[in-house]
């Protein structure tokens, strides 16, 4: 059974930006049960506690409270078992989501694409960076996802949101310093959140960097949605196996095959994968809820 944390509040408490009370305010956070993404126990100094909350009556999605000060506490932290009722978010207030007609409308461009593990093109020029453009077309896992959520946010965004070498050094796992640097660079870019936990059923538009081993056998791939009573997972990747050759849904085929969106009944198809399988295939994983709205 997955396990997450639960932040009871009795009462409204102040979120800040960062874990420091003498920052600039972002709101109140009501009373009740939130999500908590991160905790910080004595922090920054050992009379403080701060969490990190899912709060989607804010701007920001997420905050930062502060649960005790010296003998006082302001909330209690539990941990429960079960997926997290508050765990669908709409993402409608926050000003770097992005339409999700906006990614299948780019979905086209990887229809002919291929799978090469080794080499790898871009069907269009990234901001901040020099990438190989096709043809030949053929990509892996690490570059599709990149070439699709960056071109995706770059566009709506402008200069808003921002990408550089280091964020597609990133996205290629180039330094052994951080093996899940994928969800780290759509995290610090704004595109994501980072999921409380790799356990937790995964958010609509869901990017997952996966390990089959350590660190060994690694895959960039996208969770489109999950189905709660069967437990299908929808995955959206670029991979050589489950009846891909490239870009497409796994189990169901590759987008030449099937077209740009998946079959409405893909939860009942038994070739289409579930949650747990997904666990088990790749023990070693992290995830970030990517910011989409109007799904």
């Amino acid at each position: 059974m997955d396990t997450y944390r639960v932040a009871r509040l009795p009462a409204r408490l102040r979120g800040f930006a960062l874990p420091d009370t003498s920052k600039s305010p972002e709101g109140y956070v009501e009373a009740g049960d939130y999500l908590v993404l991160e905790e910080k126990a004595r922090y920054p100094t050992p009379d403080t506690d701060y969490a990190r909350l899912v709060a989607p009556q804010l701007s920001g999605l997420d905050t930062w409270v502060c649960t005790r000060w010296r003998t006082q506490r302001y909330a209690t932290l539990v941990s429960q078992e079960g997926a997290p009722a508050m765990a669908r978010l709409s993402f409608a207030n926050e000003p770097l989501a992005i339409q999700e007609e906006r990614l299948f409308a780019l979905l086209w461009a990887f229809v002919d694409y291929r799978y090469d593990v080794s080499r790898a093109y871009y069907p269009w020029a990234l901001p901040g960076v020099r990438v190989p453009l096709a043809p030949p077309r053929l990509n892996n896992c690490c570059t599709f996802v990149e070439a699709l959520l960056v071109k995706a946010f770059s566009e709506a965004h402008g200069a808003a949101f921002s990408w550089d070498a280091r964020r597609h050094r990133q996205m290629m796992i180039a330094s052994t310093q951080d093996y899940f640097s994928p969800v780290t660079a759509a995290v610090e870019s704004g595109m994501a959140l980072r999921a409380p936990s790799a356990d937790v059923p995964p958010h609509p538009w869901t990017l997952i960097q996966g390990w089959r081993s350590q660190w060994d056998s690694g895959h960039t791939f996208l969770v489109l949605d999950h189905h709660p009573e069967t437990d299908k997972v929808l995955v959206l990747e670029s991979n050589a196996a489950y009846g891909l050759d490239g870009v497409g849904y796994r189990g169901l085929g590759n987008l030449r095959d099937v077209g740009l969106q998946p079959p409405a009944d893909w939860w009942v198809r038994s070739e289409v994968w579930t949650w747990r399988r997904i666990c088990s295939t790749y023990p070693f994983r992290r995830q970030g809820w990517l910011k989409v709205k109007a799904r």
